[in-house]
Order: C-alpha cells, then structure tokens, then sequence
C-alpha cells in the first residue's frame, strides 16, 4: 500500500523578518495513489511565496495522474500554460519558483518531473536513484517557472514502487543543499524508514521537528520535503 507525508517549515530568519513561506508543498489522494508537488519561491523575486503556492495547486489541477501517461513535452507545456493563466499578474519571473512533482498510481507507477533546484530521489525496487542533477550554475541562478521557457530544462523519470521500503522523496534546497552526496542513500532509508513507522499525521509532526531542529549553516532558509512510500500495510 503507498502512503505520502508532507511538511513546510518557515526559516528562522524568515520568521524574525516577517517573511512568509517561500515554499509552498501539495499531498493529495488521487484515483488510489497519490499526487506530490513541492515548490520553492526564489527569494530573489517578490512575490515568489505566490507563485509556489500557485504552481503546486495547478500542477495537481492539470496533471493530476495524467501525467503518468501523457508525452513528456505535452504534459509540462500544458501545465506551464495553466500557470501563466493561473498567477495574478503579467510579469510572471516576479513570481518565479522550482517545481518537483511525483505522481505514482495504486499500482506502484510513479512518474518523478523536476525544474529547478531542490532535490528529487527514489528507490525503485530496492534500487536507490536520483533525477536531480549536479547544479552547474553560479550564485542564486537556477531555472524556474517565470524564467525558464525551454523544455530541456525539465527532467524526468518513470519508477515502479514495488517493494516495501521503496519510495519517493522530494524536498527543496534548504534542506537539499546541506546534504552529503555520498549520505544520500542512508538519508533515504532513514527518513522513508521513520515515516513508515507513524501514522500520517504523525509522520507530518515528526517531519516538521525534524526541519524545525535542522542544525547545518543553511538552518535560515525555508524547508519543505514530501515523500511517497511503499508500506507493509
């Protein structure tokens, strides 16, 4: 049986601030599996918080468990158009934000779609993976829902969720970009691990003390992470 968990915290600089989430996070039951989207607004653009919030309402409304089957290419196009028409403004890049998303179906099928930075990974079958690549830009550049019009930017993956304890995790980079390349597996099994062992409710509660104690120097930025998992029950 698939399960999904989700939680946001607020970065304690952000709090001080006054600032709102920049990241925005969507779980949803869908035709027996389950819909994941994780954004994060660049803190560069003013109102990022809402475009976040926007794109994992859209990404849910447009794709649902289409995505599983539709083209790639069709898919995403159809979605960013339901953005652009979706956000309360003409200047879309003032609201520029990464999107992650898995959609994986009652049977297991999941399909993992990424743009932008944040980090998406997997184990399929006993097999640990990553869609997220090695971020080869400079400073804050990072492509995004606003910036962002090529297709090549997106990537994605189709998995099959088979075994107990495989699953998909989704988080955005203030939590990704403090995390050890070479950890990257036991910090899956652990997380998917511990979440399996609570009810959804308190996986949420568990996940958000987690983020909320984060000790690393990137501590002052929004935390988001979802997940998707396959249980024994």
């Amino acid at each position: 049986m698939l399960r999904a968990i989700g939680a946001s915290v607020i970065g304690p600089a952000h709090i001080l601030e006054g600032r709102p989430n920049q990241d925005a996070i969507l779980v949803r039951r869908n035709q027996g599996g389950w819909f994941l989207a994780v954004a994060d607004g660049l803190g560069s653009r003013t109102l990022s918080h809402i475009g976040a919030r926007m794109a994992v309402q859209v990404a849910r409304e447009s794709l649902g468990m289409d995505v599983l089957t539709a083209e790639p290419r069709e898919a995403i196009q159809r979605f960013y158009r339901s953005w652009l028409k979706a956000i309360p403004t003409q200047e879309p890049g003032t609201m520029a934000t990464t999107l992650l998303i898995a959609s994986c179906g009652a049977d297991g099928r999941c399909r993992i779609v990424q743009l932008g930075d944040g980090l998406a990974m997997y184990r399929a079958g006993g097999h640990f993976g990553l869609l997220t690549e090695v971020r080869t830009g400079f400073g804050n550049e990072t492509d995004a829902l606003g910036v962002t019009k090529s297709f090549s930017a997106w990537r994605y993956q189709d998995v099959v969720l088979s075994e107990v304890g495989d699953g998909v995790i989704l988080m955005t980079d203030g939590l990704a970009d403090d995390l050890v390349p070479e950890r990257l597996d036991s910090f899956f099994s652990w997380v998917i691990g511990e979440a399996a062992k609570r009810s959804r409710r308190n996986g949420r509660k568990w996940l958000e003390q987690q983020m909320t104690a984060w000790p690393t120097a990137l501590h002052a930025d929004d935390k988001s992470i979802g997940l998707i998992l396959r249980g024994d029950r």
